[in-house]
């Protein structure tokens, strides 16, 4: 084989492992409504979370967690749909979910 088809072989084989290397074995979507404000809350130490709820009628829950290709306002509030997957065998201090955005259905200024 030359060095271009042994290169071409490792760089499919790195990018198939690294897509494995992301532990995502099942997935669901959902809608998130994010609130306007950051609260106090303690994960690991103290840190400022979002509040997030799954309808409408929820109750606000602490948001520990980041969303991919979100980038969170404070004094906006949101309703986004999402992905979340099941994360196999995640750090330690870590969540066994990943969001990702799947898209932006609102943004509101001021909204609660």
């Amino acid at each position: 084989m030359n060095t271009t088809k042994v290169a071409a072989a490792m760089l499919v084989l790195m990018v198939t492992v690294g897509g494995c290397a992301l532990g995502s074995s099942s997935s669901r979507q959902a809608r998130l409504w994010i609130a306007p404000e950051l609260a106090d809350c303690v994960g690991v130490g103290p840190q400022k979370c979002m509040l997030v709820k799954e309808s409408v009628d929820a109750e606000w829950e602490f948001f520990y967690d980041g969303i991919k290709g979100f980038t969170y306002t404070e004094g906006v509030s949101y309703i986004l749909d999402v992905e979340i997957f099941e994360v196999t065998d995640p750090p330690a201090d870590a969540s066994s979910l990943e969001y990702r955005l799947v898209r932006i259905v609102e943004s509101t200024p001021g909204a609660g």
